[in-house]
């Protein structure tokens, strides 16, 4: 009897008791896993870049692209093998009063033939050439679109975080002018303070409350475009997602991650990095082997023939109508109004075309480089002064309240010190975003945010 009561006891234990603790939990939605519901995500700048690359429609369709110019190179790679053909066919002959014949016919055809080309002045092997070229254009391409959309990705997300830093700024001035219209109203009631320093502060709270609404607008529409750009459908961050706020702290604020001095020798390799300049270099190889393939009709074409089979039996299995055959073709285009001295001429037409675009793209690449590098170390001496200089007008601001408290200054220099004050702090946040975007656009030109 005990052991059955201990029995019950363990059933209900094992079976009761995690249905208790499922009590109140969300059920889990499409598309997320049973950890969604407990733990919330802080987004960061590189994992915001990592979600954008896996879940982007552009990079989809940029491996689609790169599977289509492998079809190609399969394709290519089918003229250097024979072609093997089948053909049957069924004709009736019946006289009429016009025709001289007097008899009714049926003959049958069968015949399988196979052709093999041995030359083609050399077209094949530059065609399959031009597809390989393809398929790693199409690569550079797909990387091309991860840099682009990399770089999109650090813009809305600094946005966001600019967004949300200007709530914190606004709220805190909110904040500093309440407990102040608390202090007036408290010396007015006492004689010691005056109405006006009430509507003064008000008139504050008032002005620093729309401050927040426009922010708090700016952070919904900063976040939806971050969304999209993260590839969520409904355009909404999850609901256990939260973008990190700036941090004002970071040791590698300390010095410049750019080295000015050795640019110049780093440049090529940097240059290297950049997927649409490989992009436009092998387009000019392209062009290169497209002109070799207009070349070849200067050449004949020279073919294998065989073939077995019956041209006109009694029937389909007429075997004493069946005979092989085998030959050697030779097709040689001696006049065409033109036209392969045209191909050439607008082939190489073509090739000078990407040349010159190569050339620009590279020049481009290096201002871009050159600028983005200086922008940096410029950022970054900015970011410095005005950590520095946000410390100072908040202790100027601290100093400031106390004399007004003390009666020592008036309002209007207190309202002065506060004024500093936020504006410092908007000033740190756009040039703390300024120097993490002004890292993002020098490896958004090198290439190095692909990685």
């Amino acid at each position: 009897m005990k052991n059955k009561f201990f029995q019950i006891i363990i059933f209900i234990a094992l079976f009761l008791v995690p249905a208790i603790g499922n009590i109140g939990v969300r059920p889990v939605q499409a598309g997320e896993s049973r950890e969604d519901n407990f733990q919330a995500e802080r987004l960061t700048l590189s994992r915001a870049k990592q979600i954008a690359l896996a879940n982007s429609p552009s990079l989809d369709a940029a491996f689609e692209r790169i599977n289509q110019a492998r079809e190609v190179v399969s394709q290519a790679k089918a003229a250097c093998l024979p072609t093997i053909a089948a053909t049957a066919g069924w004709d009736y002959t019946e006289a009429t009063q016009y025709t001289g014949a007097g008899y009714d016919e049926t003959k049958y055809s069968n015949r399988i033939s196979a052709t093999q080309v041995l030359f083609d002045g050399f077209y094949r092997k530059y065609a399959n050439l031009s597809a390989q070229y393809g398929v790693e254009m199409r690569l550079a391409g797909q990387k091309e679109v991860k840099r682009l959309l990399a770089w999109s990705v650090a813009q809305a997300f600094l946005n966001t975080q600019l967004a949300l830093e200007n709530i914190k700024i606004a709220q805190s001035d909110i904040d500093f002018n309440r407990k102040q219209e608390i202090e007036a109203a408290a010396k007015q009631k006492i004689g010691t303070g005056s109405f006006s320093d009430v509507l003064n502060f008000q008139t504050k709270v008032n002005s620093a409350a729309s401050l927040l609404l426009r922010a708090r607008q700016d952070l919904k529409e900063s976040t939806y475009g971050l969304a999209a750009l993260l590839g969520y459908k409904n355009a909404r961050l999850p609901h256990n997602m939260t973008v990190e706020p700036l941090s004002f702290e970071e040791p590698e604020l300390l010095q410049s991650p750019v080295d000015l001095e050795s640019l110049d020798s780093k440049m090529d390799e940097l240059l290297a990095g950049r997927p649409d300049l490989n992009n436009a270099s092998l387009a000019v190889r392209d062009a290169q082997a497209r002109i070799q393939m207009a070349k070849a009709s200067y050449y004949p074409t020279i073919s294998l023939t065989g073939a077995y089979g019956a041209n006109s039996g009694n029937s389909f299995l007429d075997k004493d109508r069946m005979a092989a055959s085998a030959g050697i073709n030779i097709n040689f285009e001696i006049f065409s109004g033109g036209v392969t001295k045209s191909r050439v001429r607008e082939a190489l037409s073509v090739k000078r075309e990407f040349e010159n675009t190569f050339k620009d793209a590279s020049i481009k690449a290096v201002s871009n480089i050159r600028s983005s590098a200086e922008n940096v170390t410029t950022t970054l001496q900015q970011l410095n002064l005005q950590k520095k200089n946000t410390r100072l007008i908040e202790t100027t601001r601290e100093l400031v309240e106390k004399e007004y408290t003390a009666g020592q200054v008036s309002l209007v220099r207190l309202n002065e010190a506060q004024n500093n004050f936020v504006n410092a702090m908007g000033e740190r946040s756009i040039t703390m975003a300024s120097f993490i975007l002004a890292l993002e656009e020098f490896n958004y030109y090198t290439g190095g945010n692909i990685n």
